[in-house]
């Protein structure tokens, strides 16, 4: 992937932890489909049963790749999920924070994530010349995940959208 220069576009949390325990005892994924048995492509024992080890290996992986590309461009963030748009950032963070630091995820996030989608020249990083889309947070983002789910004020193309006007 490094070689190629191929990107890595990755949803960490498509298969670890993103469990529920319903008041039956069962596991099950945030949309109520059985654990590990709903992953699309699941690792399967002898007799056809998901094993869910997929999940491990996805994070491993993606650390792999990291580490392997000496520059740290491989790696993006990405999601296709259709929750509430704070629980789907903090679960997809909870994946990323497992194997990588919080500059690590900056860097995931934030220029790398515009670069993917060919926008590094207008967002990504606060330089003069690109757009103003800024969030203010209610904490310290370089300590944790949890400090950046704190959003107070949203800028967009540098107008204030949400938050204090």
């Amino acid at each position: 992937m490094i070689a190629f220069g191929a990107p890595n576009i990755d949803r960490l949390s498509a298969a670890p932890a993103q469990v529920q325990w319903p008041k039956d005892n069962t596991v099950r994924f945030r949309d109520g489909k059985p654990w590990p048995e709903a992953i699309a492509g699941a690792n399967r024992d002898a007799k056809g049963r998901a094993t869910g080890t997929e999940g491990g290996y996805t994070i491993i992986n993606a650390r792999r790749i990291w580490d392997a590309d000496p520059n740290h461009q491989t790696m993006s963030y990405s999601t296709d999920q259709n929750a509430d748009d704070l629980v789907v950032l903090e679960h997809e963070l909870k994946s990323f924070s497992i194997v990588f630091s919080m500059a690590d995820i900056h860097k995931i996030i934030g220029p790398n994530a515009a670069r993917f989608v060919g926008l590094a020249d207008q967002i990504g990083t606060l330089e003069a010349g690109k757009l103003a889309d800024i969030i203010l947070i209610d904490g310290n983002p370089t300590l944790n995940i949890y400090e950046m789910l704190k959003t107070k004020t949203v800028l967009k193309e540098g107008k204030v959208v949400v938050g204090p006007r």
